[in-house]
């Protein structure tokens, strides 16, 4: 599994690339196409990576660019992300800081300039960035707190607790997501985990597993998601 990649890449002349700064994304425009990178992997090898395309986004997201990353093996280049439906690569989008292990935490979010990471478009990192919780416009703490939730991360242990497709609503203390939908409150969220879970919810544990998650019993409150003034940076909600 990759884990992060160094802000220190080679153009496809032979330039050095630098990917670190703290008011733009890590990569920008299609000029990086055919650079190579450093990849560190979660046993610590070193890989090449090298960027093969690339797509601007669209509003929201014209701010974001879009890329298809190979990795070398020793039978030749494979896509990062795999291939779609249609035997395309899916895109990976470029997030600064990176996700790695801690004490306690298999999913821990650090902002960083010198690494960054290139998460797979479709996936928790790359939909939350999507969603605009991009680390350069300040939001790194709510893009930390939004994989929490999409992943069911109630307990910020790394492990989740939903399955794919589950339909949740969300929106946030920072008018970046609005509350769209009159579902119910399913939890508080900050970038270690679930802040609360509301007690008169079913939850998404309930999916995948009959026992709650260890944290959460003393985290259920009747008034989870009444307001952000405990500290929350976003709700989750469920429908009725």
């Amino acid at each position: 599994t990759l884990t992060s990649v160094a802000a220190a890449g080679t153009s496809a002349g032979g330039v050095p690339i630098a990917a670190g700064s703290s008011t733009a994304p890590p990569l920008t425009m299609a000029s990086v196409v055919g650079s190579t990178w450093t990849g560190t992997t979660s046993s610590a090898t070193l890989i090449k990576l090298r960027i093969d395309a690339a797509q601007a986004g669209a509003a929201p997201n014209a701010d974001t660019w879009f890329y298809s990353v190979s990795y070398q093996t020793s039978s030749g280049w494979r896509p990062l992300c795999g291939l779609d439906a249609a035997n395309q690569p899916i895109q990976a989008v470029p997030v600064a800081g990176v996700w790695s292990a801690v004490i306690g935490d298999s999913a821990s979010y650090g902002a960083s300039l010198t690494r960054f990471s290139l998460a797979c478009r479709g996936k928790a990192i790359a939909k939350c960035v999507e969603l605009g919780y991009k680390p350069y416009r300040g939001y790194g703490n709510h893009l930390a707190a939004c994989v929490r939730m999409l992943r069911g991360d109630f307990c910020g242990s790394g492990n989740t607790h939903t399955v794919d497709g589950t339909t949740i609503n969300l929106y946030d203390n920072v008018g970046v997501q609005s509350d769209a939908a009159a579902w119910g409150v399913e939890a508080e969220w900050t970038a270690a985990g679930a802040r609360c879970v509301n007690s008169k919810k079913t939850a998404r544990w309930n999916l995948v597993s009959s026992k709650e998650p260890s944290c959460v019993k003393p985290l259920l409150t009747t008034t989870c998601g009444a307001n952000f003034s405990s500290g929350a940076l976003l709700i989750s909600e469920l429908p009725n």
